[in-house]
């Protein structure tokens, strides 16, 4: 992340904007310390959208992928194992 004093910020504001474009993150300092970070339009966006839920993250990631990535019925069965699986007992 590129690092900027604020008198340098100010003086030198449309040229931080158009690096803010690519969107690379730029943070401001005073007197050497971190006070404030600049973002772009897009990831403030991507940072304050409202967070969906598992299921409708889960349905949306389901949704990119192809028609043709789907597994068969038979290669389903294949993967799905018949055994028992392990052995259990509560701590004795």
């Amino acid at each position: 992340m590129k690092t900027s004093t604020i008198a340098e910020a100010k003086n030198k504001l449309s040229q931080l904007i158009y690096e803010l474009e690519s969107d690379e993150a730029i943070r401001l300092t005073r007197h050497g310390k971190p006070v404030a970070v600049m973002l772009s339009e897009a990831s403030y966006q991507k940072l304050t959208q409202k967070n969906k839920g598992l299921f409708q993250a889960i349905q949306h990631w389901r949704s990119q992928w192809d028609e043709d990535c789907a597994l068969t019925e038979a290669e389903l069965k294949a993967l799905r194992t018949a055994s028992q699986g392990r052995a259990f007992a509560w701590g004795e």
